[in-house]
């Protein structure tokens, strides 16, 4: 927990009062979710897919937790019935999805 008086804490309020863009990076990090993210490209995946197409690390709890939280951000959606649960992208997690692409393109060496 940040100290609300602090100089991180003060530059992270004017930032999210004022930069899109940080607004949405902090909807995307986290662990694993760029991943889950890049794994919905054009693709809708139940929860067992997850977990063959992301590393064995990742635990059944983080990605609850990080699928919920890109529910939250309503960059993915999640379509349940009675026998199974698929995730997708939704139009705003398309967009974002296009920026990362764009983000991994570029030559940083």
């Amino acid at each position: 927990m940040k100290k609300e008086s602090s100089t991180n804490s003060a530059n992270d309020t004017i930032l999210q009062n004022y930069c899109n863009a940080h607004k949405i990076l902090s909807k995307i990090s986290g662990r694993w979710k760029v991943s889950i993210l890049f794994a919905l490209n054009e693709n809708i995946l139940s929860y067992s897919d997850f977990k063959t197409v992301l590393p064995s690390s990742i635990t059944d709890r983080i990605l609850a937790k990080q699928l919920k939280e890109l529910q939250e951000a309503e960059l993915i959606e999640n379509n349940k019935d009675k026998t199974k649960s698929e995730y997708f992208l939704t139009e705003t997690g398309k967009k974002v999805l296009s920026l990362l692409q764009f983000i991994n393109e570029l030559d940083f060496n």
